[in-house]
C-alpha cells in the first residue's frame, strides 16, 4: 500500500505537527499564566464604594480605569495614578463593570464594583 519511503515521510510529518501542537500548547499556558498572574495583582478598595474607590496594583501594568454600566456603556474613564482616588460620586447606585487595561489597550481584568 504504501512504500518505506511513504511511510517515512508521513511519519516526519506527523513527528512536526506533533511537535507543533506541543509548541502551541506551550504558548497558550505561558500566556494564560501571566494573563492571570496580572489579575491576581489588581482589586479595587472599597466594595462597595460610596464616593470612590482606589486600586491596589502590585503589578504596575495599569495604565487605564474604565467604569462600565451594566447595559455596557461606558460611564466614566480614568488614567491611572498609584495612590489615586477615583470619584464616582456623580453616578446613581447600582452595579458597575471595573475595567483595567494596560499602556497597550489590553484588559488586565474586570471586576464588579458595587456603588452605594
Amino acid at each position: 500500500m504504501f512504500s518505506s519511503i511513504d511511510r517515512a515521510a508521513i511519519t516526519n510529518q506527523l513527528m512536526k505537527l506533533k511537535l507543533l501542537v506541543v509548541a502551541v500548547i506551550l504558548m497558550i499556558s505561558v500566556a494564560l499564566r501571566a494573563q492571570n498572574s496580572s489579575r491576581a495583582d489588581l482589586s479595587i478598595f472599597p466594595n462597595p464604594a460610596a464616593e470612590f474607590f482606589s486600586v491596589d496594583d502590585h503589578s504596575d501594568l495599569l495604565n487605564e480605569i474604565s467604569i462600565i454600566s451594566l447595559a455596557g456603556r461606558k460611564v466614566k474613564i480614568f488614567t491611572y495614578n498609584k495612590g489615586e482616588q477615583y470619584s464616582i460620586s456623580d453616578l446613581p447606585k447600582g452595579m458597575y463593570l471595573v475595567q483595567m487595561s494596560d499602556k497597550n489597550k489590553r484588559i488586565l481584568t474586570t471586576q464588579k464594583l458595587e456603588k452605594r
